[in-house]
């Protein structure tokens, strides 16, 4: 029989319980030359055992999987407590061979929770074929500061949105066996960094704490998530690594975790030299220790010995470091480490990227990307001559969190062959890069222009590396999304707009397809070009699914997760604001009639959040709100007015007219996809719980207040009176 955490946690030395407070977070020290598993590293480095360890991320699936085996097989000699083999998830295991699915922002647009539990589903068994049992995701940030290089790894600017995706990720990734551990990241209001600079720290009220940023987590936490990561940055001027509120008094108690808080990595070592809150490592050590902070990582600096030192100097009490150790193993044994079989290298060849996660990471590709504004450029017609330009038609841009594949199709190389089948013609020209000031290939892709029917020009960032700053390949090191690669602007960097503006002056259809991470601000290039699309980072099945929504071979179904600004000075601009937030004078300006809020521009965005179209028309009509049994009933009619199938992500909003504390002019609170044939007209009806129309109040507790409601689905909008 085996043996309880409480019993195993008698049995174990000092030594043998702080060695469970350390995961190791350089995969490259445990794999010799020869790829095998470094057991003299492990001796040397942790005679004691450890928490977990990384996968490497340079081995190929099979010699993984021989690794892993070789891996377990020291330790269960050298630690009665069998580490967990961890891994980096957010679009796909990280490392050689694995499948990469959209990166989480095209997740978020594609508004189908199904299908991100689907693509959680395929993670975890890439996961456990591997024999890892710890993702460190998802990423639950709310997306709110587009100059943020890492708004890519979240779902969006959206409550809601990010709650339900999460929700859905972690369901997929326990899987039926719930033998996994789904890491929530980053705790909390990590996604709105002053000045968007990454690490910095962030002020919100605790209001909006409550009923923004910590919603998301509730729900992953409901669903099962085993493990928390804090942020690296500070909340309200304390670090969250050090923030008793957050850890102790909002995630332990308030929320009732029981499970591991994994330490951002280096972020308790930060405490010290770049938070300017711990003199040293013991400082930071019992400021961590004190909020819950269970496992340091990327290595022990403030743990370890350090903390040894603590605990015989009577700084630390043992029965504090006995709690976390109990927590670690009870973890440990929900994953079944105890007694998990080693990969097998049959089941690594059958899983591992297999056909049918190709397949899914083509069908999330596709509902991912979104049709931002189309003047009849799309879908590109059969026979046609289309020029490919612009500096991102040649790379296949995966996000950060991913290392290249050199086996999948660049959007160039996928459009020519989509064409040639239906007797077209594609010449390229490059142009330009994404940095830089060289315009010497505008010339060639002007004449390419002057040739073509339609001009399809490919803009926007660069973002493909390993996790965590410094990571990733030489060539990879001029990168513009990303951690750490935060933008003052968010305009396409280079000459990119110039050359599309060299395109558009040829008097050709042009359609812009922008492939970044985060939302672009494009100006007049938005207004002048035919057909615009924003593909974010589709993954490796993206340029496929990218020409197969241009030729029409599927449609368009994805809306944008986040609010696209005009200009980076509109900053910060979200859709769900106060009623006072951008403007009391309505007199918008321009250069030539200067006027007010904004001298020179209005406080509208370019697109906002929620927004996308397709090849056919969908009219919404009939809105009917009932509330009734503590739920608010909403039904509404869509008429497919096009020829077209269609995929239409119906968004439900409300807005809470007048109440104690001001409410938001829209607050997303549903949302479900409907398949609807063309010429078809379907009824849709969403259910909205009490809880969704409730606030925070002063004091800080959850309550609904009697009064008027707007309930908004697309342009349709309707008033009721809720009283209980």
């Amino acid at each position: 029989m085996q043996k309880s955490p409480e019993e195993i946690l008698k049995e174990l030395t000092l030594e043998q319980k702080l060695s469970q407070l350390v995961a190791h977070g350089s995969p490259s020290d445990f794999v010799n030359d020869d790829k095998s598993f470094n057991c003299e590293f492990a001796r040397e480095k942790y005679p004691n055992g450890l928490f977990g360890l990384m996968v490497p991320i340079d081995l190929d699936p099979q010699e993984i999987g021989e690794w892993v085996c070789q891996m377990l097989d020291y330790f269960k000699s050298a630690s009665p407590v069998p580490p967990v083999l961890m891994c980096e998830s957010l679009h796909g295991i990280l490392g050689k061979g694995t499948t990469v699915f959209p990166q989480s922002i095209g997740m978020g647009a594609s508004f189908d929770t199904e299908l991100m539990r689907r693509v959680g589903e395929a993670i975890g068994k890439e996961a456990r074929a591997l024999g890892i049992r710890l993702s460190l995701a998802p990423d639950l940030d709310l997306g709110r500061e587009p100059r943020w290089g890492r708004i890519e790894e979240t779902y969006g600017e959206d409550s809601y949105l990010v709650g339900a995706m999460g929700e859905a990720y972690v369901k997929g990734i326990l899987g039926d066996d719930k033998k996994y551990a789904a890491t929530l990241k980053h705790f909390a209001a990590h996604g709105s960094p002053k000045s968007g600079v990454n690490l910095s720290s962030t002020t919100v009220t605790e209001q909006e704490l409550w009923d923004k940023y910590l919603p998301p987590f509730k729900k992953a936490l409901d669903a099962g998530a085993y493990s928390v990561m804090p942020a690296y940055s500070a909340l309200n001027g304390v670090p969250c690594h050090a923030n008793q509120f957050l850890m102790n008094d909002i995630l332990r108690e308030k929320l009732g975790f029981d499970g591991v808080v994994i330490s951002d990595f280096g972020a308790i070592s930060m405490l010290s030299f770049f938070q300017g809150m711990a003199q040293d490592e013991r400082e930071a050590a019992k400021q961590a220790i004190s909020c819950g902070i269970d496992i340091e990582a990327p290595d022990a600096w403030a743990y370890g010995d350090n903390l040894k030192n603590l605990i015989e100097n009577g700084e630390i009490s043992i029965c504090e470091i006995d709690k976390i150790v109990l927590r670690v193993l009870k973890l440990k044994q929900k994953l079944g480490l105890f007694d998990m079989p080693k990969p097998n290298i049959d089941d690594i060849k059958k899983t591992v990227r297999s056909q049918e996660h190709k397949a899914l990471a083509r069908e999330a590709a596709e509902k991912s990307i979104v049709l931002l504004k189309n003047n009849g450029a799309l879908p590109l017609k059969k026979g046609s001559k289309i020029a490919i330009v612009g500096p991102n038609a040649f790379s296949v841009q995966l996000g950060d969190y991913a290392l290249p594949k050199f086996d999948v199709k660049t959007p160039f190389e996928a459009i020519k062959k989509r064409a040639e089948i239906s007797g077209g013609a594609v010449l390229s020209a490059k142009g330009c890069d994404v940095y830089g000031t060289d315009t010497s290939g505008f010339e060639e892709a002007e004449n390419l222009a002057k040739w073509a029917d339609t001009v399809v020009c490919f803009i926007g960032g660069k973002s493909m590396k390993g996790y965590g700053v410094g990571w990733g390949s030489e060539e990879e090191s001029i990168l513009t999304c990303g951690e750490g690669r935060d933008m003052h602007d968010l305009t396409p960097g280079g000459p990119q707009l110039d050359l599309v503006r060299k395109m558009i002056d040829t008097g050709k259809d042009v359609v812009v397809v922008m492939v970044d991470g985060r939302p672009e601000t494009l100006f007049d290039v938005a207004n002048n070009c035919n057909a615009l699309v924003s593909a974010w980072y589709p993954g490796e099945e993206g340029s496929v699914a990218l020409a197969s929504l241009l030729f029409g071979d599927v449609n368009f179904s994805a809306k944008t997760p986040v609010t696209f600004p005009k200009h980076t000075g509109q900053l910060p601009l979200c859709y769900d604001n106060l009623p006072s937030d951008y403007g009391y004078y309505h007199k918008p300006g321009t250069q030539e009639a200067p006027g007010c809020d904004y001298v020179f521009c209005d406080t509208n965005p370019e697109f906002p959040f929620g927004f996308g179209i397709g090849y056919s028309r969908l009219i919404y009509r009939s809105l009917d709100v009932k509330y009734e049994s503590d739920k608010l009933q909403i039904a509404v009619e869509i008429e497919n007015s096009g020829t077209f199938f269609a995929t239409e992500p119906v968004l439900a909003y409300i807005r809470d007219e007048i109440a104690s504390i001001p409410q938001p002019v829209k607050k997303l609170v549903a949302f479900e996809r409907v398949d609807i044939e063309a010429g078809q007209t379907k009824k849709i009806q969403l259910t909205i719980p009490k809880e969704m129309l409730m606030l925070t109040g002063l004091d800080m507790k959850k309550r609904f207040e009697n009064g008027w409601f707007t309930v908004s689905v697309d342009r349709l909008s309707t008033r009721i009176y809720i009283s209980e």
